[in-house]
């Protein structure tokens, strides 16, 4: 760094941050899918590599990204979440799952509300 230069590692602390995300190309995609990332250099690969070797030997700002940091940890120890987003991504992958499930659960329940009408009867 410049002698000159200030001290600002906000450029720094992101491209260790997008590090910290970025570890195979699996994680490109879904970066690229939700438009946080661009990829101009050709394959998936090539920019996970990019990232894992740029940071390296960067020394970011620890201060800079610690709420999004700890707000993504918080996210995913949720084990709540975490179950629920499993349980609903396996078993309703499709409306056509969530509407039989739907349809399923309201015959069970016009049942028992016709067989309590049936036992009890006015």
């Amino acid at each position: 760094m410049c002698p000159d230069a200030s001290h600002d590692y906000t450029f720094i602390s992101y491209i260790c941050f997008l590090d910290a995300l970025i570890d195979h190309a699996e994680d490109v995609k879904e970066l690229r899918s939700k438009g946080i990332l661009l990829n101009f250099l050709g394959s998936d690969d090539q920019v996970a590599d990019l990232f894992n070797q740029l940071a390296n030997e960067l020394v970011p700002d620890p201060k800079i990204y610690y709420e999004v940091k700890s707000g993504i940890e918080s996210h995913y120890k949720n084990r709540a979440k975490v179950s629920m987003v499993a349980f609903l991504t396996t078993h309703f992958s499709s409306p056509w799952t969530a509407f039989g499930f739907l349809a399923a659960s309201l015959v069970v329940v016009m049942t028992c509300i016709q067989t309590l009408f049936t036992v009890y009867h006015p």
